[in-house]
């Protein structure tokens, strides 16, 4: 697995089973982190409409604010 830092301007995020993320607010944004071994999913959909499917590694976080979504993953 090839991981990059990815920083989407978004439309939609959605978290695959719910169960696989922890949830806290941060400072500034809210913060979701990976719970599932060896990763959990994220579908982003951009602002042009495309839709992607991500893998983010287990007890990595992804940062939302506004609409900017960061996080440490790779395209699947």
């Amino acid at each position: 697995m090839v991981y990059s830092y990815q920083v989407i301007k978004f439309q939609s995020i959605s978290f695959i089973n719910g169960t696989d993320w922890s949830q806290s607010i941060g400072e500034k944004a809210m913060l979701y982190k990976a719970t599932k071994d060896p990763y959990s999913k994220l579908i982003v959909q951009s602002n042009n409409g495309s839709k992607k499917l991500f893998h983010v590694p287990k007890d990595r976080t992804v940062i939302v604010n506004s609409d900017i979504i960061q996080f440490l993953g790779e395209l699947a």
